[in-house]
């Protein structure tokens, strides 16, 4: 019998190994919280036993079965300006063109890799079954499917879902109530917010379309050669978007079939702390508060009054604050820890943990949630405004402008909150319903890139309106034609009233109000 049972097992073994995939990950924004979300899934696909191969501009400390990494390398020993605490824009249009600047510098320095040209370098049949592309950014990489040979391709996004690739995947424009990333509107909007978001939605679409996209394409070419595959051929070819996107965690939205939400797959649960930092919070008696700006803005830019406001207020209270600051920095407080990198998700995990204060991104706002702990953001740019404005909406958080923080306004921001059962009380009930779900995301994650395997496409969920101009799929031109055939009837009846009170003064005919058309 225990020979039999180790046969059904080998033969289990043997068959998984046959049926994984080979598959091509390529995720080029270069941003620790979205490699996060990436490497996420990637490691899902690789404990199916596929095996994976990311591009990626991180690298890994360990090495991992099936897993493998070929680095886009020194793109962070290039300066980026873009992000930066002086980099706030008021001008939300102007925001928009900043992003593409920033998507072209990455193409510029990725495209002059050896990373990238290892993976061009590949024999010339080498195969992948299966591309996973994070399409956010970076449409310059495009060429790499046709280099592989036009493979199955899944696209996903770890920028929760921006209208302009919702739209890319025929989900009809919602610019009513889905609130553009860079601000703080809710999907309740006033008139004038439902005119600005309007505004800005279509301004990306077309700026995207008329400049982004035929810069990086010239990019490309330069590279790859001019004949490849024009970007709206290689984009209708990918069938479906997964994207870290929960109606729960952000507003409600009508969704295609074929755009698949996933948010909050990076979160793991039940992770130790290293030992250095579990010795901190056994020792933290009145709790934890976080302090952390992400991977592209850094603490140590701010000014040495930003600073010292922000000591003086953490000074006043009697919680330990781990701080996310990445040099040395002198005459801390006792309860202020500062590290280079924190794990941040692990520290939320912890009982103790009471604030996150965060530059409100869209993956530590979805951390934040999912462990129930309320948030402060200090939003900077793009879709940290978002975040901030649904928390702040919900009673979950409270937004803070940069420009505005002193110690006096932060210490009251964090005491309002700690002292305040409702903020803690609005995000336990919403972690409840995140989590009151059949299905962990990236298990739905992976189910569909295994879908995609198995069919070789799923273009059959696509709307028609995948396939149409934007005028169309919103019925512009039909609401224009009826405003014209109003337009051209009441011409109509006018000219023949005019003509009918012409013909009384010409032949004097009395006009009668009682027999007038």
């Amino acid at each position: 019998m225990l020979n039999v049972t180790k046969m059904y097992v080998a033969l289990f073994l043997l068959l998984q190994t046959v049926l994984g995939a080979n598959i091509l990950h390529i995720a080029p924004i270069g941003t620790q919280s979205h490699h996060i979300w990436n490497r996420a899934l990637a490691f899902g696909l690789s404990k199916k036993g596929h095996n994976v191969t990311m591009l990626s501009h991180f690298e890994e400390k360990e090495k991992f079965k099936n897993f493998h990494i070929i680095l886009l390398e020194g793109y962070f020993d290039e300066t980026i300006e873009y992000f930066s605490l002086d980099s706030v824009q008021p001008n939300k249009f102007l925001d928009v063109m900043i992003i593409y600047d920033l998507s072209l510098f990455s193409c510029e320095h990725d495209l002059a890799t050896q990373g990238l040209q290892t993976l061009m370098n590949y024999p010339k049949d080498f195969t992948f079954d299966l591309i996973i592309i994070d399409i956010t950014l970076q449409q310059c990489l495009y060429p790499i499917i046709e280099r592989f040979k036009n493979p199955p391709v899944v696209a996903v996004t770890p920028f929760l879902l921006p209208p302009v690739l919702s739209h890319l995947f025929g989900n009809p424009l919602q610019a009513a109530y889905m609130p553009y990333y860079n601000t703080l509107h809710t999907d309740r909007m006033s008139f004038l917010e439902r005119i600005t978001n309007y505004l800005l939605i279509h301004s990306e679409i077309l700026y995207r379309k008329y400049m982004a996209i035929p810069a990086e394409s010239k990019l490309a070419k330069k590279h790859f050669g001019e004949n490849i595959q024009s970007f709206d051929e290689v984009e209708r070819n990918i069938s479906i978007l997964i994207s870290n996107y929960d109606p729960i965690l952000c507003f409600p939205l009508a969704l295609p079939p074929n755009i698949i939400p996933a948010g909050g797959l990076h979160i793991e649960s039940d992770k130790p702390l290293p030992d250095d930092l579990n010795t901190i919070v056994d020792h933290a008696k009145e709790g934890l508060i976080i302090f952390t700006l992400g991977s592209y803005l850094r603490s140590d830019q701010m000014s040495i009054s930003k600073r010292t406001a922000i000591l003086n207020a953490f000074a006043k209270l009697p919680q330990t604050i781990f701080w996310k600051f990445e040099s040395e920095i002198d005459d801390l407080p006792k309860n202020v820890i500062v590290r280079k990198w924190l794990p941040q998700n692990d520290i939320l995990e912890n009982s103790k943990t009471k604030l996150l204060i965060s530059h409100g991104g869209a993956l530590s706002t979805q951390e934040a949630m999912y462990h129930g702990i309320p948030v402060i953001a200090i939003p900077f740019n793009t879709d940290q405004h978002s975040n901030a404005g649904k928390l702040a909406s919900r009673s979950m958080g409270k937004i803070l402008n940069y420009e505005d923080i002193t110690t006096d306004s932060l210490y009251s921001a964090i005491t309002e909150i700690l002292n305040n059962p409702m903020y803690s009380r609005n995000i336990k009930q919403l972690l409840q319903r995140y989590k009151d779900k059949p299905e962990r995301p990236l298990n739905t994650a992976v189910f569909w890139v295994e879908y995609v395997l198995r069919h070789g496409s799923a273009n059959f969920l696509n709307l028609a309106s995948r396939d149409m101009d934007t005028y169309q799929a919103a019925s512009y031109d039909v609401i224009l034609a009826l405003l014209m055939g109003l337009y051209l009837l009441y011409s109509l009846i006018s000219f023949i009233f005019t003509s009918y009170k012409f013909i009384c003064i010409s032949h004097n005919i009395p006009l009668d109000h009682s027999k007038r058309l």
